[in-house]
């Protein structure tokens, strides 16, 4: 019975980590049709003003760098859910979280560029 209780209070089974992996999986994927999408309006958004003239995201700098800070999410993107569901390509976790992180920043500072 004891051994019983205290396979209740294991936070994650055996059972559970194909779908933590399913997870984690589906949402590294829903990351890729979400940048390419912000890529595609930032891109082809093209826009007339009276004082600026023609205004097109070639116009400005952090535009520019959001753009390339999008492609490369992008990539990660696609990269990390083929590695995490073969598993065999980088099987270190740690690696993930520090380029997470760095992809994270990135954005972040894409965003605060895109700003301008």
């Amino acid at each position: 019975m004891n051994t019983h209780n205290q396979d209740q209070q294991l936070p994650i089974s055996r059972n559970s980590m194909p779908r933590l992996k399913l997870v984690d999986f589906s949402l590294r994927l829903s990351v890729i049709p979400l940048t390419l999408a912000s890529l595609w309006l930032t891109v082809t958004d093209n826009g007339d003003n009276p004082d600026y003239g023609s205004i097109k995201f070639l116009n400005f700098v952090g535009l520019k760098y959001m753009v390339t800070v999008a492609a490369i999410a992008a990539v990660y993107a696609i990269f990390a859910a083929i590695s995490h569901w073969f598993g065999s390509l980088i099987s270190k976790v740690w690696v993930f979280f520090v380029s997470d992180q760095v992809m994270a920043y990135l954005m972040v500072t894409s965003g605060a560029g895109g700003g301008e």
